[in-house]
Formats: C-alpha cells, structure tokens, sequence
C-alpha cells in the first residue's frame, strides 16, 4: 500500500484526524463561502478553494486524492456513494488503493465491528482538482450533484503537503512543509478564517 504509507509517513499518522487545523499544528484554515444564497455560497467556496488548490499543486504532474467513506464491512455497503463518486470521475477502475479502519468512537457498541471508514486513494491529473472540491463542497447542499457524501482528501505528497476542504464553509490545508505553508500564508491572507487567524499567525506571521 504505497500511497496508505507515503500518507502515514509524511503526516505522522494525523492526516484523517479530525478537525484537522486542531490535530495538526502549524497549518492554515481557509474560510470559503460568503453570504449570499446557497448556490452563490457553493460557487464562491469552489472558485476560491481552487484558487488555493492550484497554487498548491502548481509544480505537480498529478496529485494525490484520498476519499474517506464511512460504511459497513463491504465497500458496497455505500453502492450510492460508489455511484455518484464514479460519475465525478473519482472513482478509477483500475490503480488504486482501498483500506479500512474502525471508527473508535463505536467501540463497545453492538455496531462497532460493523461500523469502518473505508479509504480509496488513487493519483490523478490536475484537471479533477475540479471534481474533487466540487464533491468535498457539495456535502451539505443535498440538491447539488454529483453529492457523494463522503470526505475528500488532497496531497501533495512531494512538497509534504495535504488539503482538507471539510465542507462549503473552509480548508484546512497542513503538512511539515513550513516553508510552503508560509508562502501560501502570505499569498492568501484575505482568505484566512478570521477565528484562527491568531494561532496562524503566531506560526507564520515573523518568518521569513
């Protein structure tokens, strides 16, 4: 499972902890959408995310995409999820990695040994960082679609950088790369979530 241990290895075991921006100190927390409606706010969260996105896989011939899926012991369990992943293109065929973890916040119920997260990473051009913030963003607007419903993940796995879009709402972008963190610091700082501005700052904001 290389891809399973790049991201192990890289991120120290922290990459699908939750909420990432707490998990993982010295990262950045990008606030997305704005006011307006709800189709306004899922536009603007997309345009600016990839904004972000691409500056972070400027240099990359592909990136790196992990899709989180909460199901039961069979991937088929989430045979919607499958499909509307398969229809944003985020679901190959062929050359990519599916493992499982138990949710430990089940553990002692009667469900636990029925109750994983399944994991499916694959490597792809740059063109579906489209599709992919499009799924990640569309997860609390059910009238959205494709709207699979599950947790995407980003990475850069050669400058050792990740990106989390949790919802509509924000990015979480982190990784030991301080440098590279630092440089989108100051490219995007009007797009910084102001509650967290403080503690990104305090990481960033006197180096050089």
């Amino acid at each position: 499972m290389i891809i399973r241990e790049q991201i192990e290895d890289k991120f120290g075991g922290k990459a699908f902890e939750r909420p990432l921006f707490y998990r993982y100190e010295g990262g950045l927390r990008f606030e997305l959408s704005g006011d307006g409606n709800y189709l306004n706010q899922f536009l603007t969260a997309h345009q600016k995310a990839m904004e972000v996105c691409q500056q972070v896989f400027r240099t990359c011939e592909d990136i790196t995409i992990c899709v989180r899926i909460f199901g039961g012991n069979k991937l088929l369990s989430r045979l919607s999820t499958l499909r509307e992943l398969r229809e944003a293109g985020l679901l190959p065929e062929t050359n990519k990695e599916h493992w499982t973890q138990f949710d430990e916040e089940w553990r002692g119920d009667e469900d636990y040994a029925d109750s994983l997260w399944h994991y499916i990473a694959f490597k792809a051009s740059k063109e579906y960082l489209i599709n992919a913030l499009w799924c990640a963003l569309a997860s609390d607007f059910g009238f959205i679609k494709p709207n699979p419903m599950a947790a995407v993940y980003l990475f850069n796995l050669t400058q050792d950088v990740m990106v989390f879009p949790y919802d509509d709402r924000g990015m979480d972008v982190v990784g030991p790369n301080q440098h590279f963190l630092k440089e989108l610091y100051d490219a995007f700082g009007d797009y910084l979530l102001e509650y967290d501005r403080e503690a990104m700052d305090a990481s960033f904001l006197q180096k050089p």
